[in-house]
């Protein structure tokens, strides 16, 4: 079903990513350390060498360019220890940025089905390498799982398809050292919808006039993950001017624990996107399956 909005998905291979470096005190090292003992630690707050993660141009069934989807898929390391145990995850994001029409994919480690991991292998370099299934094989739909039950990829990519941290933007382009290899469109009005995701949560806190959403919608559920981790927002954005737009910060915060039934001046707001104009909803408008408000989305079927 996610054929005809982001065109074929493209085959991991991890080999072909771009390392995510590690540092200590500014200089790179090629042995995982301690969890928050290097200079920018993953969401979880983890420091382990040998992830990689690539970017692909979007391609339709014939093999044309789609020149407004664009593919990331990450290779997460979990350290070489682990994966002697079968540990690594691979992630994988279809994006069409014209429509917001948006594709999840994610290995079934997630359900403690550890079968990724037969395809990988830590190279000489000490990176994640490997190829898993492209979409041409019959071992694809086990390569891949749909989200398990009370599962919405949309809980972590809130406020857009791709979520950006210091520990995967510092993953550079080859052709360009300046951009990160995750594609870092912002807009607070761009589209974004996920393709099968018809009754999931898209609400973000909003507030008028508020500096953070002057780039880009509030993702707090995602700040609350990595505040979880002690990944602290305020040490990195926003960009230039890292803890400047604190108060800002704390106020959408504060609206997304307490509900903007209770935060005067805050409002739920979901993004246009997969027939839905977005904009504004009312704080009480609790509809939908688990409390979900229901958003007009297109079904679909992102796996």
């Amino acid at each position: 079903m996610c054929l005809p909005h982001v065109g074929v998905p493209p085959t991991v291979d991890c080999g072909a990513g771009v390392r995510i470096p590690i540092h200590v005190d500014g200089v790179e090292v090629f042995e995982s350390v301690g969890p928050r003992e290097c200079d920018t630690p993953d969401f979880k707050g983890n420091c382990n060498v040998g992830s990689r993660i690539a970017r692909v141009e979007g391609k339709a069934a014939d093999g044309s360019p789609l020149e407004d989807v664009v593919w990331a898929y990450l290779c997460r390391s979990a350290g070489k220890e682990l994966f002697e145990r079968g540990i690594a995850s691979v992630q994988m994001i279809g994006h069409n940025k014209t429509t917001g029409a948006t594709c999840f994919f994610e290995s079934p480690d997630g359900i403690g089905d550890l079968r990724q991991a037969e395809y990988l292998h830590f190279d000489d370099q000490g990176l994640l390498a490997g190829k898993l299934p492209g979409p041409d094989s019959e071992d694809f739909d086990d390569a891949f799982i749909p989200p398990p039950p009370g599962v919405q990829c949309v809980q972590c990519h809130q406020n857009n398809a791709f979520l950006h941290d210091p520990w995967i933007d510092g993953a550079k382009l080859p052709s360009d050292p300046s951009e990160p290899v995750l594609p870092g469109w912002v807009d607070p009005e761009a589209p974004y919808w996920v393709v099968g995701g018809t009754h999931w949560d898209m609400r973000t806190p909003h507030i008028e006039g508020n500096a953070c959403l002057d780039c880009h919608r509030a993702p707090t559920r995602t700040a609350r993950l990595l505040e979880a981790g002690k990944v602290h927002v305020n040490e990195f954005m926003p960009p230039r001017r890292p803890g400047s737009l604190k108060e800002e910060y704390a106020a959408l915060l504060a609206c997304h624990d307490n509900g903007p039934e209770n935060t005067p001046g805050c409002d739920w707001l979901i993004p246009p996107g997969g027939g839905c104009p977005g904009g504004v909803v009312a704080a009480s408008d609790q509809g939908g399956e688990g409390g979900r408000i229901p958003t007009g989305r297109l079904p679909g079927g992102s796996n």
